[in-house]
């Protein structure tokens, strides 16, 4: 029986994690099969983006800075249909869409726009739950649900979203069932500290104090490097951190951004951390 092993990679950017997540995997991991292919794989692997404003992942830019803000973009639109955002951030999610071209991992539409039963987007019922009881253990956001299992393509790596509050400090823990250290990592790490980001600058006017971003940590029970894309690795190991790239412009006004996003459709954005998306998407 082979012992439980467990693996916690700190950093204070998403580079550093990336860099850090593939040199633990060259050394720790074990060849295996998957649906999307050969890979190095580690298990039960914790990342930690200590720093949840240094979540621009510079070290492909600009092709990954301009991957990361069109899938922010898509995340924002939150469409299920791959026509909507996705495929334009890559043609990769055309090929895991379903025969009526649906896809499962929009994470913004479990994040904005899919509903409770009261009605309420989950990042308002997180909202609300930490306005009613500081201390709670129920500010959940599912991601993978009962009505993904079936046949599909497209089975959401991500499991949910805990944000808990410290003090004046909000954290996030990201349960995942699998994280490709090359092409999810450094996006789906992004996108959840940009959220945590959001929650915080929400219950700030809400609970009218200062509450800060603290980190984001993904646990991953399965982490790994793809043969398809392993030729990115000596790229990556290569290039130096660019700190001037990794942040995106802080948000300062919390619902006009939230609005923003929740009308991204209908016309231009008015803040600054929402016009760097619609500028580098493009």
């Amino acid at each position: 029986m082979s012992p439980y092993k467990e693996k916690l990679i700190k950093a204070d950017s998403v580079d550093e994690l990336v860099k850090k997540g593939i040199k633990y995997i060259q050394e720790s991991g074990e060849r295996i099969w998957t649906t999307s292919g050969l890979a190095l794989q580690s298990n039960n692997v914790t990342y930690v983006l200590e720093n949840s404003f240094n979540r621009v992942h510079a070290l492909r830019e600009p092709v990954s800075i301009k991957y990361f803000a069109r899938e922010l973009f898509a995340y924002f639109v939150g469409s299920l249909k791959v026509n909507e955002g996705l495929s334009d951030a890559s043609k990769f999610w055309n090929k895991i869409a379903d025969e009526n071209g649906m896809i499962n991992s929009n994470y913004g539409y479990y994040v904005f726009r899919k509903q409770t039963p009261e009605g309420k987007s989950q990042l308002q019922w997180v909202r609300n739950n930490i306005l009613e009881n500081q201390d709670t253990r129920q500010a959940v956001i599912n991601i993978n649900g009962i009505e993904h299992k079936r046949v599909t393509k497209d089975f959401p790596c991500t499991l949910g979203l805990v944000f808990h509050l410290d003090g004046g400090t909000l954290n996030l823990d990201v349960s995942s069932r699998s994280t490709d250290v090359i092409t999810g990592l450094p996006y789906d790490i992004g996108f959840f500290s940009f959220v945590l980001e959001l929650l915080a600058a929400l219950l700030s006017q809400d609970l009218g104090k200062n509450i800060n971003a603290g980190y984001t940590a993904m646990h991953a029970f399965f982490t790994q490097i793809y043969d398809r894309t392993k030729n990115k690795v000596p790229e990556i190991l290569k290039n130096n951190l660019n700190n001037s790239l990794q942040q995106m412009p802080r948000i300062t006004d919390a619902e006009a951004t939230l609005e923003d996003i929740i009308k991204i459709s209908e016309r231009p954005p008015k803040t600054d951390i929402i016009k760097w998306v619609i500028k580098n998407k493009e």
